[in-house]
């Protein structure tokens, strides 16, 4: 992994860095973690992110003691180091050290900070998008979720359907209601006439609810295009028309096809293409969108 680390503020090349083989993290997923994007030095919304990680370490109990300004700091120094014009950070917090599954009294929490480049989706890959493979979920989880490094099933699920010729996995749960990818939220679009719904899946149905799918709600309600959040079924697949996932390094990206459905997002008169502009247009200029805890991305 090329890149750098700040392990507990001790910054080392990714290949040389030193991270307890006893951590908790690493032996048990005890840790939470945020993707963080970058473009050109500038975190993208980095507040709402940071918060995310707060609600996530306070529901684990998890200490995090530091502020949003020493995270703030760190993650910028090392994009000063690293120098890269589109970069990933990985801001990941484990209950500490210890070689069993007890919680000891006194322990100290681990910070890691991985900084590595981020290649943004080629011109080509928009033409094609993503094809996806519906699944239940081994964990039929309900309600929203938290951002823990447990992906075991997603990995899986994705070999699975890389072998059938899909690029990830579409996960239901127990009611075959959509929930997410293995590392997105998503979209559907339908069109009746000059009707268009914009609809994604609710926390509810148990999806880690994304920086980046709040931030395209707030962007399309800002521009006063209604975005619906209700359960959708596979039933009710064959009535949409285009579809798209979201997630901070790559923002919206389209959905060719689900299962053997077909979807027409990567056209140029796509309903999806005013929204990728719209992200992108808010990317460019209020990229970083650190607004206060008014923001509905807070």
């Amino acid at each position: 992994m090329a890149g750098l680390v700040s392990v507990n503020g001790q910054v080392r090349e990714a290949a040389e860095a030193f991270i307890p083989a006893q951590d908790r993290g690493f032996l048990f997923g005890d840790a939470v973690y945020e993707m963080i994007a970058a473009r050109e030095g500038r975190l993208i919304d980095f507040a709402a992110h940071v918060a995310r990680l707060r609600r996530a370490a306070g529901k684990t109990r998890i200490p995090m003691p530091w502020t949003d300004a020493e995270l703030r700091f760190e993650c910028e120094h090392l994009l000063g180091l690293a120098k890269f014009p589109h970069a990933a950070l990985r801001v990941m917090i484990t209950r500490g050290t210890s070689g069993t599954l007890r919680v000891e009294p006194g322990m100290q929490p681990n910070r890691y900070i991985f900084c590595a480049p981020a290649a943004l989706p080629a011109p080509a890959q928009y033409e094609t998008g993503l094809q996806l493979k519906t699944k239940k979920h081994p964990l039929n989880p309900r309600g929203e979720q938290l951002k823990s490094p447990f992906y075991l099933h997603a990995a899986t699920a994705q070999v699975e359907a890389q072998a059938e010729g899909y690029d990830d996995v579409l996960w239901m749960n127990a009611d075959s209601e959509f929930t997410e990818t293995g590392s997105a939220n998503i979209f559907l679009i339908s069109r009746d006439g000059d009707l268009v719904e914009i609809a994604t899946p609710p926390p509810s149905a148990g999806i880690l609810c994304g920086i980046t799918r709040a931030r395209v709600i707030e962007l399309l309600e800002r521009s006063q295009i209604p975005v619906t959040e209700r359960s959708l079924t596979l039933d009710e697949l064959p009535r949409f028309d285009e579809g798209f996932v979201t997630s901070s390094l790559r923002g919206p990206f389209p959905i060719s096809r689900i299962d053997k459905h077909r979807l027409h997002s990567t056209r140029p008169q796509a309903v999806f293409q005013h929204i990728l502009r719209l992200y992108r247009s808010w990317e460019s200029h209020e990229g970083e969108g650190d607004q206060g805890e008014g923001s509905p991305l807070n």
